[in-house]
């Protein structure tokens, strides 16, 4: 029991997916409770979030392009990720922090934590504030996830 918490823990931490894939892997997969699924997602995905927050801003966008641009397959992605961050950055701009809760509030593809701090640091917004609402958003994603897998195999059933 205690190794698929931290496996859900680790999960909610890989940058394709986050919570959105760790909470249904958890919950139909490794047989979790909903609310063990929901907080050990929660808990991993706000980690890594927390960490990128500062890591990217002391390295630097530049210097961590510069790395990735040496392997080919690897720059290629981050080359296309920070593209399509810069683009949603122009939408969030005059939201502020409040349009970052909402981006990682929805869960779709490429609108999670890793993406939201990458769009944090394009605008220059301050890094724990940043932190906040962007947690606040991984909380609404979680609840809207977690209440879809549990809720959604049902329908089907009718």
């Amino acid at each position: 029991m205690i190794k698929d918490k931290i496996y859900t823990f680790f999960m909610g931490m890989f940058p394709i997916g986050e919570l959105r894939t760790s909470i249904p892997l958890a919950y139909h997969g490794l047989g979790l409770d909903w609310f063990n699924s929901y907080i050990f997602s929660l808990m991993g995905n706000s980690l890594v979030a927390l960490i990128l927050i500062y890591l990217i801003r002391f390295i630097g966008t530049n210097n961590i392009k510069f790395f990735f641009d040496k392997i080919p397959l690897i720059g290629y992605i981050f080359s296309k990720w920070e593209k399509s961050s810069i683009e949603k950055s122009k939408y969030i701009e005059k939201w502020s922090y409040l349009g970052l809760m909402l981006f990682v509030g929805i869960p779709l593809p490429i609108t999670g934590a890793w993406t939201a701090v990458l769009i944090s640091v394009f605008l220059k917004l301050k890094p724990f504030k940043s932190y906040i609402f962007i947690s606040y958003g991984l909380i609404i994603s979680g609840l809207i996830v977690t209440y879809f897998t549990i809720f959604l195999p049902n329908i089907f059933v009718y």
